[in-house]
């Protein structure tokens, strides 16, 4: 089974809202087309930076018809189609795979506390069942620390063992290298992606993927000449120290607010800042640090999105 979605860098795309809470299409689509213009090779939607669990079955649907009818590849999509109801991850699973995207990025059902690994093995198996499509590629989402429900690398190899053709690979979020490196070794045939770009060039030298990250809404070019560089075998490490740099100036924050403030002030549009409800806007404080950041971005001349941007 060869993968269609694109190894490299991810970002795990944020979900604009208009000022009523709905969701903003020409937006989302337009911020995922820049994306895959400035640096990414694919674009995670309705994953947790996206607000995926906040949204409906049907509005996540519906986004996605929005992008996809924008005429972005459908192969450089990753969907969030994880859900507490068995039968919401089935349709969400069924439709993104039926329009033809990369991969589904499923996570745990996240409202049960220690699930054995028998009943975790029985959701992703009924899962895959219930879709009962040969072009399904999923991947499993491992962030325990969400989730509560941590996927053992036995559960792991049953399925894949089980679904040679579906299982494509695995979103690691644990930020534990060392669990990201035992993944990468022990599955060489999967494509292993960091949930932060911290990692990345670690992950690369594991034989991993790339990484999927929240602040790649950000800087995906700095992590993009990361690949590059590493690619070509140019010493990227420099590049790396100042990708890391950034992740981390993000850390004190809350990530998706202070993500969604950004690119506000830089595309001038006041709704991106909007989150839904559980999530809360940016203290003024917040506001202030996460100007600093958008300026040191810019004076390490790092692309971002500007209100004279085009989508395409």
């Amino acid at each position: 089974m060869s993968p269609r979605l694109p190894s490299g860098i991810l970002a795990a795309g944020l979900t604009p809202f208009h000022a009523d809470l709905s969701l903003a299409h020409d937006a989302c689509a337009a911020h995922t087309q820049w994306l895959l213009n400035h640096g990414c090779d694919a674009v995670l939607l309705f994953g947790t930076t996206g607000e995926g669990l906040s949204l409906s079955v049907p509005e996540r649907l519906a986004g996605l018809d929005a992008v996809l009818s924008a005429d972005i590849p459908a192969r450089r999509v990753l969907v969030g189609t994880g859900a507490s109801a068995l039968p919401d991850a089935v349709e969400l699973t069924r439709t993104a795979t039926q329009d033809g995207v990369g991969g589904v990025l499923v996570l745990p059902p996240a409202h049960f506390r220690q699930v054995s690994p028998e009943g975790l093995f029985r959701f992703y198996d009924r899962l895959i069942q219930a879709v009962g499509d040969p072009d399904l590629r999923l991947y499993f989402y491992h962030y325990p620390a969400l989730s509560g429900v941590p996927i053992p690398f036995s559960v792991l190899e049953e399925l894949r063992g089980t679904y040679p053709d579906q299982i494509a690979g695995i979103k690691d979020s644990s930020g534990e290298w060392d669990h990201t490196e035992a993944l990468c070794h022990h599955f060489p045939d999967l494509q292993v992606f960091s949930g932060t770009e911290r990692l990345l060039l670690q992950v690369l030298g594991a034989g991993g993927a790339g990484c999927i990250s929240a602040t790649a809404n950000v800087t995906a070019a700095l992590a993009a000449q990361v690949l590059q560089r590493w690619r070509a075998d140019e010493a990227p490490e420099s590049i790396q120290d100042t990708l890391s740099a950034f992740r981390g100036a993000f850390a004190p924050l809350p990530t998706i607010p202070a993500l969604k403030f950004l690119l506000s002030r830089r595309l001038e549009a006041p709704d991106w800042a909007t989150v839904r409800p559980p999530l809360a806007p940016l203290a003024d404080a917040e506001k202030e640090t996460v100007g600093e950041i958008a300026d040191r971005l810019e004076e390490e001349e790092v692309r971002l999105p500007g209100p004279n941007a085009q989508p395409t």
